[in-house]
């Protein structure tokens, strides 16, 4: 249960930061996708449902919280999740330069995503060029990672976010 707050305290964080901070710290309109790496980062952690749920949960609170377009990165995350969960089986979490190339591809996927449904329904595309942007975001998140990944990943293993019973290990 207390690892529940801390996730949706992180996610309120991620969404606050990237509406203050990187508005601040875009480079050339592009920010980072915080939510998405966070997804990332709870999908190399968990069970592969568990993984689709939390990624499902918070891409439905970020498409509450635009109030637009409900369901379109629910979607997207929870295919995000859900093939960062079958990745992380034969993944070694502990490398930060394979978790950067994990990032960095998954979150391109994830714009590409995004992109075709957001054209394929109708949807007023806004970006300039999709395939710059795409890109931005990627490596920016990709850049994120040596600075973030090691405390998540340290508070997964020994920190708050751990299991603290081993039925919550296997639970999903």
């Amino acid at each position: 249960m207390k690892r529940n707050i801390v996730l949706f305290i992180l996610l309120c964080l991620c969404l606050v930061f990237q509406g203050t901070l990187f508005q601040y710290l875009s480079i050339g309109g592009i920010k980072p996708d915080l939510v998405m790496l966070l997804v990332i980062y709870i999908a190399l952690h968990q069970k592969p449902l568990a993984g689709l749920i939390y990624g499902f949960a918070y891409g439905l609170i970020i498409d509450m919280y635009m109030g637009r377009y409900i369901g379109l990165h629910a979607i997207i995350l929870a295919v995000v999740a859900l093939l960062v969960s079958y990745i992380q089986q034969k993944w070694y979490r502990e490398n930060v330069i394979l978790t950067m190339m994990l990032v960095f591809f998954l979150t391109f996927l994830g714009q590409l995503l995004l992109v075709v449904m957001a054209v394929t329904s109708g949807l007023q595309w806004s970006a300039r060029n999709p395939f710059d942007t795409m890109m931005g975001i990627s490596f920016y998140n990709c850049l994120l990672v040596p600075f973030t990944y090691p405390l998540i990943h340290r508070s997964f293993t020994k920190g708050i976010l751990k299991a603290s019973r081993e039925y919550e290990q296997q639970q999903w």
